[in-house]
């Protein structure tokens, strides 16, 4: 069991919507509910809610399981971080101007940087920037 690391929207989604499940993230799955710590920013509790309404709107799961999913997450052990602070703001765009990111992907990096955690991400772009920046990648 890995006791901490950063959960990107796109590794927890295949808890919610079967499709998309797989070995790994069946595994982080099953450590979120033996006690480790997710580590989202700030922003992550919009994100992970749209997510839900898009996969809904979309019919790929019925509201009840949208909700149902949601009821879950409330129960792991999440640490939501701070948003950041007007003095981080000059080295955020460069970090995401080096790695061709959305500054929301910066938020997951940055904080899975600072905090020297693994990072949890389907995310093809933002696994190959956290390589880069030499930060441990889970999830595939």
């Amino acid at each position: 069991m890995i006791k901490a690391f950063v959960l990107d929207v796109s590794a927890c989604m295949p808890w919610c919507c079967e499709d998309e499940t797989t070995k790994a993230s069946e595994e982080m799955l099953d450590w979120a509910k033996e006690g480790s710590e997710l580590h989202v920013p700030s922003l992550w509790g919009w994100e992970i809610m749209n997510a839900v309404g898009v996969a809904v709107r979309r019919r790929r799961i019925t509201a009840d399981r949208g909700r149902e999913f949601l009821e879950q997450l409330a129960v792991l052990n999440f640490k939501i971080d701070q948003p950041p602070q007007v003095p981080d703001f000059p080295r955020l765009p460069d970090l995401a101007t080096m790695h061709q990111l959305t500054s929301y992907d910066v938020a997951y990096l940055d904080l899975a940087k600072r905090l020297s955690l693994p990072l949890a991400t389907r995310d093809s772009d933002l696994e190959k920037a956290a390589v880069s920046e030499g930060v441990e990648v889970l999830g595939k």
